[in-house]
């Protein structure tokens, strides 16, 4: 018998060794598998690092071209394609990133830029608007082949600034306190803080927002919130405004930014808003070189003052004197050129000329008031009304001894050119009597401040007769419409235990208008604190320093502007981002 157990060991012995082999190529092509996946996933990775700080370097100079974009057009609204061309890309840190393109353009790129559209959310829902788009693209190439594209729409919109029923600046806050019940019919709006105190009722049809905060007081009583103001809610009814952006319902506990905000919007579906909801401030169209958001109504009354030898292009874009057909200045008229506009000729009812100096005491001032007397019926008539509908007057009187003041006095202005007319004056500017009654027009006034004397103001009155003596009694107004946008300045900051007059006194008065009437169609704006017509609020009654009693304010705005505003109408200024794109 033959063994066998030989041959079945060398057979066992290559079956091993085969095995063997067929794991080491299972391994190696194992290793060669892991290899190649860590080299993609590193490849993978490197890549998304590339694109991702090719990204982010694009957004960087994407952020930069808005930043520029906004800066010139703070200068400079509506810049040239060569000014718009050298706004240039940021440095990048990095070499290996470059910008492959980088542009900086309007959207529209013949004129007109601009197109007229309504506002469909936000703060300012319902607004017209002159918008101009732009867009700013950020493309960068970095290594491997990465690269990322973003584009950023910006809107640049000119908001004309009688489209508000009431409209504050920064640095002049908003406060409302009317004794009598008020109703406003158009929007309220602050770039500062907003106070709101009813006492017999204070009702609010349409938006109330506000940069800053809202308060349910007024600054020179913190501690006496009144009663409580109602606003119309998105649906169009009233609710109470029993809460502010410090405490709660009925005011018992101090709550949250966040809190107010949701019961704000709750409450009144938008239209009441502050700066917890992101409100953006509307700029007065001053070059930012000029503006100084410290002291903005120092820059926002640059707007109404008079030209002078040095002022720069841009700023010559924004004072209104630069855009006056007539210019009234000691008794006579001038246009843009220096060319004298003979006005001696024009006469008024009495045969008097229709621009003379005449004198009157002003109460609040405690001076006489030496003004530029325009009879605006007459000059209508004699046709020497602005052919733009935009008149510019100055006293521009050296200072006299004893002191009087300076200012321009309006009469006779039931009657406006049927083009409208709006009448500019860095000086306080006295309204007599009804104005833009008849076939009535757009019209307004910017100035200093404004003051309204009554129909019952008169030559045979307190005024012309120069009277520094005298009771309130005295001086009895009568029932006076005013159909005009009036911008115009309170004279000073309301402080603890004193006021400022507030929104109801913001336009001015000098006569006895107990139950008398005053009906008021148009916008109220005020942007600057008064710089010449400086004294200090008072009421009311007989005694003392006081010099007048307020009307019955049958104050409305008047919807005349939202389609066809006042000649000249300024543009406040927001910039918006728009839609937002990765190529």
């Amino acid at each position: 018998m033959k063994d066998r157990t030989i041959p079945r060991m060398a057979e066992q012995r290559g079956v091993v060794l085969v095995v063997s082999i067929l794991v080491m190529a299972v391994l190696s092509v194992m290793g060669l598998a892991f290899l190649m996946t860590a080299r993609t996933e590193d490849t993978i990775a490197s890549n998304y690092r590339n694109h991702t700080a090719a990204f982010y370097a694009a957004e960087a100079g994407l952020e930069s071209g808005v930043s520029s974009l906004k800066s010139l057009l703070g200068a400079t609204p509506t810049p040239t394609d060569a000014q718009l061309t050298a706004l240039a890309p940021p440095v990048l840190t990095d070499a290996s990133y470059t910008f492959d393109a980088f542009q900086v353009g309007r959207v529209r790129t013949v004129q007109p830029y601009n197109y007229q559209t309504t506002l469909s959310g936000g703060a300012y829902a319902g607004l017209i608007a002159q918008t101009t788009d732009y867009l700013v693209t950020a493309t960068v190439r970095g290594p491997r082949g990465s690269r990322a594209q973003l584009t950023q729409k910006v809107q640049h919109l000119g908001i004309p600034l009688f489209q508000f029923g009431v409209l504050y600046g920064r640095g002049v806050d908003l406060e409302i306190s009317a004794g009598p019940e008020m109703i406003f019919t158009g929007r309220i709006h602050s770039n500062s803080n907003l106070y709101l105190k009813a006492n017999a009722g204070v009702k609010i049809d349409s938006y109330a927002t506000t940069t800053g905060n809202i308060y349910r007081y007024v600054k020179n009583d913190p501690s006496n919130r009144g009663t409580n103001p109602e606003i119309k809610d998105a649906s169009g009814n009233y609710q109470t405004l029993n809460f502010d952006h410090e405490y709660d319902q009925d005011f018992t506990n101090a709550w949250t930014a966040d809190d107010w905000k949701s019961a704000a919007l709750s409450t009144f579906g938008g239209r009441v808003q502050d700066g917890a909801m992101g409100v953006q401030e509307i700029i007065p169209p001053i070059p930012d070189a000029l503006y100084d958001p410290d002291n903005a109504d120092v820059s926002s009354h640059l707007m109404i003052e008079k030209g002078s030898a040095g002022d720069s292009p841009e700023l010559q874009a924004a004072k209104l004197y630069y855009q006056a057909d007539l210019i009234i200045e000691k008794e006579k008229g001038y246009d843009q050129a220096g060319n004298e506009i003979k006005l001696d000729k024009c006469k008024d009812a009495k045969g008097k000329k229709a621009v003379r100096k005449e004198e009157f005491y002003d109460g609040r001032e405690k001076t006489e008031m030496k003004v530029t007397q325009i009879d605006v019926g007459a000059l209508t008539a004699c046709g020497m009304m602005p052919a733009n509908g935009i008149l510019y007057a100055t006293a521009n009187e050296k200072k006299s001894s004893p002191k009087k003041g300076q200012g321009i006095r309006l009469v006779n202005g039931a009657e406006l050119p049927s083009t409208g007319l709006t009448v500019v004056s860095e000086n306080p500017v006295y309204v007599q009597g009804d104005y833009n009654t008849v076939n009535k027009v757009p019209a307004a006034v910017l100035a200093d401040a404004i003051t309204v004397l009554s129909n019952n103001w008169g030559p045979n009155d307190y005024d012309d007769k120069k009277k520094a003596e005298g009771k309130t009694s005295s001086r009895p107004a009568a029932e006076t419409t005013v159909n005009a946008a009036f911008a115009m300045g309170p004279s000073a900051e309301s402080t603890m235990g004193q006021g400022n007059g507030q929104l109801e006194n913001v336009i001015r008065f000098l006569e006895d208008w107990n139950s008398v009437d005053f009906n008021y169609n148009g916008s109220l704006v005020a942007l600057w604190h008064s710089q010449q017509a400086t004294e200090a609020w008072r009421c009311c009654g007989n005694s003392g320093n006081n010099y007048y009693r307020p009307p019955n304010r049958n104050w409305a705005y008047d919807p005349l502007f939202n389609t066809n505003p006042p000649p000249g109408t300024p543009m406040g200024i927001i910039i918006m981002r728009g839609q937002w794109s990765q190529g």
